[in-house]
């Protein structure tokens, strides 16, 4: 279950058309599924196993048959948040048709519970280390309610993902996890902790998978789904040094502390590195558990410049809604981006997904709006403001939006980009 998810079609027809906001768009809609792919390497051998891509446009029925198709025994889901709705329902057909239905990934570690009504088992925590369990008790006809791992996984024993299963088509974007987790406890986060504590893969298995890719594509495009790529204490330099002997273009997520090691700097750039998102949050907040990332507003400006000097573009990620917010501060932040030097930028509405910190918050202070978890994509307001309305949040972020993202200023983005680009060729 992938795919960008927008709840407002208004904000559809105003800005995810355009161009700054396509095209990250279409990137997403690209990337291959890691997680399905690497769990379906830790298949016992008997088990032939067949994927299915839901981006959420199709009839639920549509899918449905698309699965029954292939005449399953049962049949494993993987969801985000602003997906699992469509993705109980899909299970509800699935399992009135007599199959059995499995879920595990973030949305049901978060909330299992929520999960279990529409699912016959619900896996939490670290999937690699329960399906052998699950397909196994599943044969005995012994499915258990609940499953979850006595201990994090090693990320020394992750598997080859089975891209085989893309059907030999080659993705325009391939995914690999350097790390799982995160130091930092950031409050609106839930990629951070709740898979367990911050892991590193070992180089060697970084480059049995970079060799894989490699193989099916020269010079491939690379996303590292990393919650931040160089944080922690490891010594990246293997890691970089493989990215560049693999030719590989690739865009990952870090911190702007990054900006304080230039020598670092500089092996990135040297290693094919496209793009790196750099949380910057809020403009007018600094959300809880953010660690050493903490930074004044002006800091974290001169960091991205930095970053960008080297010839790294910087994705620059707003949270959008924080306490605090009002219809001014969001028109100052437009003001600013107007003007600011970063060779791209993300927005999104802050959101409480199940399992941060700002959800368990947002709950207990009655501030959550009713509704399902469909709401739940960062660009719809799904919880009451402390200095606006639902209705002036969205439509502020909706005007927002509009403004950042229109044809003159991405144009200026884009020129920005090619700048830094240039630099990098010219460091070479």
């Amino acid at each position: 279950m992938s795919g960008l998810r927008v709840g407002h079609t208004e904000l559809l027809s105003r800005g995810m058309q355009l161009p700054g906001l396509a095209k990250r768009a279409n990137a997403l809609a690209q990337l291959p599924p890691l997680g399905l792919l690497t769990i379906a390497a830790m298949v016992p051998e008997g088990w032939q196993v067949e994927l299915v891509l839901d981006d959420g446009r199709a009839p639920e029925s549509d899918v449905v048959e698309r699965v029954m198709s292939l005449q399953p025994t049962c049949v494993a889901f993987s969801a985000l948040t602003p997906a699992i709705d469509r993705a109980a329902a899909i299970s509800r057909q699935l399992r009135r048709r007599k199959l059995t239905t499995m879920i595990g990934g973030l949305h049901a570690t978060a909330d299992p519970d929520y999960c279990s009504n529409d699912f016959d088992a619900v896996a939490t925590g670290d999937g690699e280390m329960l399906i052998g369990r699950m397909l196994h008790d599943f044969a005995q006809d012994r499915l258990e309610r609940r499953y979850a791992p006595a201990a994090p996984f090693d990320l020394a024993h992750a598997p080859l993902p089975r891209w085989d299963l893309l059907g030999g088509q080659r993705p325009p974007r391939y995914t690999l996890q350097s790390m799982r987790g995160c130091p930092w406890n950031c409050s609106f986060c839930a990629a951070s902790r709740l898979l367990g504590p911050p892991r590193i893969k070992p180089d060697c298995r970084i480059e049995a998978e970079l060799a894989a890719i490699a193989a099916m594509q020269s010079r491939p495009w690379i996303e590292l789904a990393d919650d931040n790529t160089f944080a922690g204490e490891r010594d990246c330099g293997p890691m970089l040094e493989m990215l560049r002997e693999a030719r590989a273009r690739w865009f990952t997520e870090s911190d702007w502390r990054i900006a304080l090691q230039p020598q670092l700097l500089q092996q990135i750039a040297r290693s094919g590195c496209q793009q790196i998102l750099i949380g910057l949050e809020s403009h007018i907040f600094r959300y809880a558990g953010m660690g050493a990332k903490t930074a004044d507003w002006q800091r974290m400006i001169e960091a991205v410049q930095a970053i960008q000097a080297a010839g790294i573009v910087v994705n620059a990620c707003f949270i959008v809604g924080a306490d605090g917010e009002t219809e001014q501060s969001i028109e100052r932040l437009g003001d600013f981006l107007e003007e600011a030097p970063f060779g791209e930028i993300q927005l999104t509405l802050q959101t409480p997904f199940p399992g941060t910190s700002l959800h368990a918050a947002l709950k207990s202070a009655g501030r959550l709006l009713p509704g399902d978890y469909r709401r739940y994509t960062l660009f719809d307001v799904t919880y009451q403001p402390d200095a606006m309305t639902p209705e002036q949040l969205q439509a502020a972020f909706h005007a927002l939006v509009e403004r950042v993202f229109a044809v003159v200023n991405q144009r200026r983005r884009d020129a920005i980009a090619k700048h830094i680009r240039q630099l990098r060729v010219r460091k070479r």
